[in-house]
């Protein structure tokens, strides 16, 4: 009886500690879905020399095989990023291109892709985001 007294009077004190130094409980904020266009990149080559495009610096199809290897995508809209939060292999075939993504929000930069499209002049294509899904 004592030793259930003690461990229910433990998970009752969880809650509180936790919300002590102000981090929230809930690890899923509210999700609403957002719509971003722009420019898919590779994160790491744009992060650490500026560059938009697929090719650069003399490298073919440098900014697809960032993405291949893992590097995480991003959506430059103006002069701010999107992390997607998402295998970035799905994306790899589209760096330097225009998309739109469409999903869940993360805080102020990241966004969980629910659908996602290649813009050009012809109209969307849409990518294929099935067979990714890491969740």
């Amino acid at each position: 009886m004592k030793k259930l007294f003690l461990t229910l009077l433990l998970v009752a004190s969880i809650p509180q500690v936790a919300k002590a130094d102000g981090a929230k409980v809930d690890p899923k904020p509210e999700a609403k879905s957002i719509q971003i266009q722009g420019t898919l990149i590779d994160t790491s080559c744009y992060f650490s020399e500026g560059q938009k495009e697929d090719e650069h610096d003399g490298m073919k199809a440098c900014g697809k095989s960032c993405l291949e290897s893992g590097i995480p995508a991003g959506v430059l809209v103006g002069d701010k990023v999107y992390i997607l939060i998402f295998p970035a292999k799905a994306f790899a075939d589209y760096v330097g291109k225009t998309v739109q993504i469409k999903g869940e929000p993360y805080g102020d930069d990241l966004v969980h892709p629910t659908k996602a499209s290649v813009v050009d002049k012809d109209g969307k294509k849409p990518i294929k985001l099935t067979g990714f899904e890491m969740m």
